[in-house]
């Protein structure tokens, strides 16, 4: 997933490329990451209030673009979600976006304070929505609280970066606990136009330390879920 910001006379959104042809290498860079599928998550956050009806007009006007390019890929849309004190509001009003119009809903936290948040992941499941924590990596964030978003019905998704940048520290080092743990549902590249793209290297790393059978369910079964409603 990773976010585009595009000048389109439509809306232009947050902070992921700059351009319609920086978006486009975004693309070209994925599909060489042995990538099909992918669902753009534009943020809504304090910063960034896009209107649903106008990210899916922008969406489709790009979903043009790469079929005119002539590059084989499947694109979905769906927003990561910063949790507000008043996030509820956001869903029963019904101003974001969930993964491919599906009951998956991609939401972060602040880095440095993410309050109750397996509270947060049980409202939201019992509004009906399936919760996905982006990078809880991130987060001060303990195991018996990610084991227990997971036992209220959430799910967790890391970053393919995460799994592989050893420059990364206290980050990359949480994520081999949380896979050893077998904690992981997803396995995100978050790209911007200013980050590499590591999705293969992290497939080819989970599937090495841990085997074919859990790669296939982190980077292909679970996701077809979401893309399958």
């Amino acid at each position: 997933t990773w976010n585009i910001r595009w000048k389109n006379g439509t809306i232009n959104v947050d902070d992921g490329s700059v351009s319609l042809q920086g978006s486009l290498q975004l693309i070209e860079d994925s599909i060489q990451q042995g990538v099909t599928d992918i669902i753009l998550t534009p943020h809504h956050n304090s910063r960034y209030k896009p209107q649903p009806d106008k990210l899916r007009v922008a969406f489709e006007e790009f979903k043009r673009a790469v079929k005119c390019e002539g590059y084989d890929i499947n694109l979905y849309l769906g927003q990561e979600v910063f949790m507000f004190e008043n996030y509820k509001q956001l869903f029963l009003e019904n101003k974001v976006l969930t993964l491919n119009d599906s009951e998956y809903i991609l939401i972060e936290y602040d880095y440095n304070n993410v309050g109750d948040v397996t509270e947060i992941v049980y409202e939201l499941v019992r509004l009906g929505y399936k919760p996905i924590v982006a990078h809880p990596e991130r987060y001060d964030i303990t195991v018996e609280q990610l084991t227990e978003i997971k036992n209220i019905g959430g799910y967790v998704q890391i970053n393919a970066s995460s799994v592989v940048e050893n420059r990364l520290g206290k980050m990359h080092r949480k994520v081999v606990k949380f896979l050893k743990l077998g904690l992981v549902d997803f396995v995100a590249s978050d790209v911007h136009c200013l980050r590499k793209n590591r999705f293969l290297s992290a497939s080819k790393y989970i599937e090495k330390k841990y085997g074919k059978q859990v790669k296939e369910q982190l980077f292909t079964l679970n996701a077809q879920k979401i893309i399958k409603g």
